[in-house]
């Protein structure tokens, strides 16, 4: 069997139904030794952003820029395995570890104070206010959107792909959706194909 390719975070396909959970999906094979990090570079997260329909802000310099973007991504790394490990308790019926609660808590309230109330066209909106961080942005639109799905009927949705470890919302009329995409059922199928043929004499 060869072994499988690492796709770019500009070619993965976007599966999860949500933009938490395509953040999530970013990364996969938590559970081996050498995880598939997508989100090497601040350049990568502003290329799922993009596809994710995420608003990233306005690029900055700076003198310190490649430090500040090690801790960025270090923000959103964390921001990232803290979703995955509260969704897969939800998915597994168990409660969820107490300092993650308090973590998504936390950055919730710290979301809602970088909103203000505006005049839109179809009445009042909130808005991050003027000169927000392209990772205050990225970060928001994460955490109100995994915030809206934790409260929302459609959590009941939620699954774990059984080949790999990407989290994705089951629509299907009957909810038996086992895979979060065709290729992880091809090579399910590849795998017993390959078994089966290997058994012949």
């Amino acid at each position: 069997m060869r072994p499988r390719k690492l796709l770019a975070v500009g070619d993965m396909p976007l599966v999860g139904g949500e933009v938490c959970l395509d953040f999530v999906n970013t990364t996969g094979g938590r559970a081996g030794q050498e995880p598939r990090e997508r989100l090497c570079s601040i350049r990568d997260v502003r290329v799922w952003a993009r596809r994710a329909g995420v608003s990233g802000g306005q690029r900055r310099g700076g003198g310190a820029r490649e430090e500040r973007s090690q801790q960025v991504l270090a923000r959103l790394h964390t921001v990232r395995e803290t979703l995955y490990r509260i969704f897969q308790a939800r998915i597994e019926g168990r409660r969820p570890r107490r300092d993650d609660v308090r973590r998504l808590d936390r950055w919730s309230r710290e979301d809602r104070l970088r909103r203000e109330l505006v005049f839109a066209p179809d009445g009042l909106a909130l808005r991050l206010v003027p000169g927000s961080s392209a990772s205050d942005r990225w970060i928001s639109a994460v955490v109100d959107s995994a915030m809206s799905l934790l409260r929302s009927p459609r959590v009941a949705l939620l699954k774990r792909c059984a080949e790999c470890d990407w989290l994705f919302l089951d629509e299907t009329k009957n909810q038996s959706r086992t895979w979060c995409k065709k290729t992880c059922g091809d090579r399910v199928r590849a795998r017993r194909h390959y078994r089966a043929t290997r058994r012949v004499p």
